[in-house]
């Protein structure tokens, strides 16, 4: 794991996909053992904090869980105050346990200060300005604006629209009724055809995405292309993606990500 995290380099968009995979891949127990062995490695330390985010993003963590993780994020901040990955780390803690922005956004800070197009710090600040969190359905959507119209072409943060689409349109089938009776017709109008076609014009094109999410990324597309029923548009996304599955979008609702790929790419060719 140590070689893993070292030989990223200063490539923060790399390191933060491997901590990500890492963290959900690894025991906790294997985490904070590492961590206590180690407290003067940055990458032990980051794993530890990375770990807690992701168990607190599925099962609330305790206040013993995240002051240990917390204390973990600024013991990796100190021991390499150029990586942003402990500061995401805290960013995505704080969320959890929706800290007023007095909290919240001086970590923003630390964060674009090092890496302005951080993939994963984006995602944990859209959702923490979202209506459901601590923030509103117009702050959200003015933050992916501001994304949208400022980032480079290949930035990691090129999906945050689509992120954003996908997660607004899980909460619509979320809310049961006649929100989710109705959600068909949310991948209808100018916004999501605006982000769409951002999407089809460049993100499939040979070696266009080089992020450490590109695949990610390309899998909510074609997922989004179906949804909106431009499926002869998502045949060669799907080439794109080379049979690749990511469990976001197509394990939603407790679907098996194989196969719900599989069911949706045959769809874009019933001989397959």
């Amino acid at each position: 794991m140590e070689r893993l995290l070292k030989e990223t380099g200063r490539d923060w968009d790399r390191r933060s996909h491997r901590l990500a995979v890492l963290a959900s891949m690894t025991r906790p127990g294997a985490q904070e053992s590492w961590a206590q062995q180690a407290p003067d490695s940055a990458e032990a330390m980051n794993l530890y904090a990375w770990g807690a985010m992701t168990r607190g993003a599925r099962t609330p963590l305790s206040y013993d869980e995240v002051s240990a993780a917390l204390d973990a994020c600024r013991a990796a901040a100190r021991l390499d105050p150029s990586d942003p990955s402990p500061w995401v780390a805290q960013l995505g803690l704080l969320r959890q346990w929706r800290r007023p922005t007095d909290e919240v956004f001086p970590v923003w800070d630390e964060i674009v200060s090092r890496d302005p197009w951080h993939r994963e710090a984006h995602v944990q600040m859209f959702g923490y300005l979202s209506a459901d969190e601590c923030g509103s359905h117009a702050q959200a959507m003015e933050f992916v604006d501001q994304v949208r119209s400022s980032a480079p072409a290949t930035a990691p943060t090129v999906a945050l629209p689509l992120v954003s689409l996908v997660d607004r349109y899980f909460r619509l089938l979320a809310q049961g009724g006649l929100n989710a009776m109705m959600a068909d017709q949310f991948w209808s109008g100018h916004e999501v055809d605006g982000v769409l076609r951002d999407g089809l014009t460049l993100w499939s094109r040979p070696g266009h995405l080089q992020h450490a999410e590109a695949l990610r990324d390309l899998n909510l597309l074609a997922f989004a292309l179906l949804a909106a029923k431009q499926t002869p548009l998502a045949a060669p996304v799907f080439e794109a993606i080379g049979g690749v599955v990511t469990p976001v979008p197509w394990g939603h609702g407790g679907q098996d990500p194989v196969d719900a790929f599989t069911r949706a790419w045959q769809r874009t060719d019933p001989a397959r």
